[in-house]
């Protein structure tokens, strides 16, 4: 499934760290790595001396970053990877959007906020306008920093999986499923009931809806047994599978479930909630955003 694989870099030690959960899937995968710099055109001219320097200043910025993925490259190499580099210039969301597209990757690997070999953030804004144009699976991080180094989590517990009953939430199950049988790891299935939400009607009025009212019993009832029916039919396939429907602030209630006793892969579809509660924003970004776990977002067609 994930054979070939784009890992996006922009010259930071906190770009790397997303090294540190990307390897032990590549190594059950068996998967081949392309190491992606993309140098951004930061001056724009037609023609004249303008463009020249620019030209100049981004060849020169290529061949440092040429020589720093060859660094990287080496240091994966002798743990026995296959890895090759490539440096591409152009806008970098467009850059790796394209290249995972036409390059045939299956996966595509960035970590957030990193900060590039020209001053500024370049990762956290790009990886906010990958995730709804690729084409293939996501797997990103937001890395903390301790003592001075950029890390993520390399070792997961379990594959955590957020449901909300529609039939693009569980596009993620193929993925789950796959991962958490090539590295051993038990999947986890988790719905989450909001408290309360306010449904727009327009012209700026809302209504309420509060989970936590009379219907609050019947809703657990419906989603557990709709989370249950989707972990019977993973254990009929041979997979250890937990369950459990929580109720409160969604993203909140993911991120806490997925660091209990250690951290999870959290294994979301991208634009996966419906109903009332499109209103409530992308839970997916939400997650990605702020939580510290590795997150592979899947997109709808996957």
């Amino acid at each position: 499934m994930f054979e070939k694989v784009l890992v996006a870099l922009d010259g930071s030690h906190r770009s790397e760290a997303i090294l540190r959960p990307l390897l032990p899937i590549a190594r059950a995968f068996g998967s081949s790595l392309t190491l992606l710099h993309v140098v951004e055109e930061v001056v724009h001219a037609e023609e004249g001396e303008v463009r020249a320097a620019a030209r100049r200043h981004m060849e020169d910025v290529a061949s440092l970053a040429r020589a720093y993925l060859e660094e990287v490259a080496a240091g994966l190499r002798s743990q026995g990877l296959a890895v090759s580099t490539e440096v591409d210039f152009g806008r970098p969301h467009h850059a790796i959007v394209s290249r995972a597209r036409e390059g045939g990757y299956s996966l595509l690997a960035m970590a957030t906020r990193g900060r590039g070999m020209v001053a500024g953030p370049v990762l956290g804004s790009t990886v906010a306008r990958v995730l709804p144009e690729s084409p293939v699976p996501v797997l990103t991080v937001r890395p903390v920093r301790r003592q001075r180094l950029w890390s993520a989590p390399s070792r997961m517990a379990r594959v955590e999986v957020p449901l909300d009953g529609s039939d693009l939430a569980e596009t993620a199950l193929g993925p789950a499923r796959e991962v958490a049988s090539r590295l051993k790891l038990p999947l986890s299935l988790l719905q989450v009931l909001p408290v309360s939400v306010t449904v727009p009607l327009g012209s700026g009025t809302g209504m309420l809806w509060d989970a936590a009212s009379s219907y609050q019993r019947q809703l657990d009832v419906l989603a557990s047994s709709y989370v249950a029916s989707v972990g019977r039919r993973l254990m009929e396939a041979g997979l250890q599978v937990e369950w459990d429907v929580l109720g409160g602030p969604v993203v909140d209630a993911i991120i806490d479930w997925a660091g209990r006793d250690g951290p999870s892969l959290i294994v979301m579809a991208t634009h996966g909630r419906s109903g009332l509660a499109r209103w409530l924003g992308s839970i997916t970004e939400g997650v990605v955003r702020r939580s510290h776990l590795p997150v592979l977002v899947v997109p709808p067609r996957q």
